[in-house]
């Protein structure tokens, strides 16, 4: 499997990674450091990564989080952080060429596909973090395929 790549520190750090699924959805995700003897388990459960295995530095353990949400949760195009709390945008794909969109898995906005006129509408909730540039950014990842469309959904 491809490395990891984790910003952190002014560089980049990568970690050879494997997989390891666990009963009730839970996955394990074991970090192995350069010398390959080392290692760190992080894990998803509910949605919810943490540090299940090994000590790291606060703001390591949380670039390897980082990491981890960008790779392998696929309705994720993006994170950032605001007043330094992690914000993890979703856009889930739902029927009739609609997607929700979730930041921190609270409902924020809906994108909608009208093949009629071959156009995207959207709308976001009042106070939210996303702004117009970030809805656009995601309805051209729909259109590249980068973010899912259901699969007898006509386009």
């Amino acid at each position: 499997m491809k490395p990891l790549e984790i910003f952190c520190r002014n560089r980049v750090m990568h970690a050879q990674i494997t997989v390891h699924d666990k009963s009730m959805g839970m996955k394990d995700y074991h970090l192995y450091n350069k010398n390959g003897l080392a290692f760190y388990v992080f894990r998803k459960f509910q949605g919810v990564w943490q540090l299940a295995y090994g000590v790291l530095a606060d703001d390591i353990k949380e670039a390897c989080i980082d990491a981890l949400i960008l790779r392998f949760d696929t309705d994720v195009p993006e994170l950032f952080y605001h007043n330094g709390k992690r914000q993890v945008v979703e856009v889930r794909a739902k029927e009739y060429s609609l997607w929700h969109i979730y930041l921190n898995n609270a409902y924020v906005g809906s994108i909608q596909y009208y093949s009629f006129t071959k156009q995207f509408n959207y709308h976001l909730d009042d106070n939210c973090l996303l702004t117009d540039d970030h809805v656009q950014k995601y309805i051209a990842m729909i259109q590249r395929g980068e973010l899912k469309w259901i699969k007898d959904d006509i386009r």
